[in-house]
């Protein structure tokens, strides 16, 4: 029986890329973040891209890149 992971708040994913190195991350970097797999990182951060908290972009062969959109970055 699958156990679904819980949801990581939007808040905590907003903060892990305004705390980041870069203003870019990928999901490994996420992922490693809040010690969850890919999959679900990647499944979560689409729903923000949905929600106009994020913006995105897949590079080609080398996997997707996430960063706020510019409707958070007004909201700090």
């Amino acid at each position: 029986m699958a156990t679904e992971e819980p949801s990581i708040e939007t808040a905590d994913i907003v903060a892990a890329i305004r705390d980041a190195p870069a203003p870019v991350v990928n999901t490994r970097y996420l992922a490693d973040e809040f010690d969850t797999s890919l999959e679900p990182m990647k499944n979560r951060l689409a729903e923000l891209v949905e929600e106009d908290v994020l913006e995105h972009t897949e590079a080609r062969d080398r996997g997707h890149l996430w960063w706020l959109s510019v409707k958070t970055e007004m909201e700090e």
